[in-house]
């Protein structure tokens, strides 16, 4: 699983997260977390507290993760509806 899609899913809790613990999470150097979580926050996808080292999805990506992940169960449910 790409990086980006394993920040996005530590993320889609909504709460804050620290740099180092995405940084443990995703096996990357700190320095390269901080690099991608800058560019998502510099076009609104993340809320980066750049004091505490912190961030979190902006709440517009939270709920549109949120609508895919709906449209995506319920589709599942549709497949397996459709297969019995």
């Amino acid at each position: 699983m790409p990086a980006i899609d394993v920040i996005l899913t530590l993320l889609s809790n909504g709460e804050w997260h620290s740099l180092k613990e995405i940084a443990d999470e995703t096996n990357l150097h700190e320095f390269k977390v901080e690099l991608v979580t800058s560019f998502l926050a510099e076009y609104d996808f993340l809320e980066f507290d750049k004091k505490e080292k912190k961030i979190k999805l902006s709440l517009q990506l939270l709920l549109f993760l949120k609508k895919i992940e709906n449209i995506e169960r319920e589709e599942a449910v549709g497949q397996r509806r459709s297969v019995s």
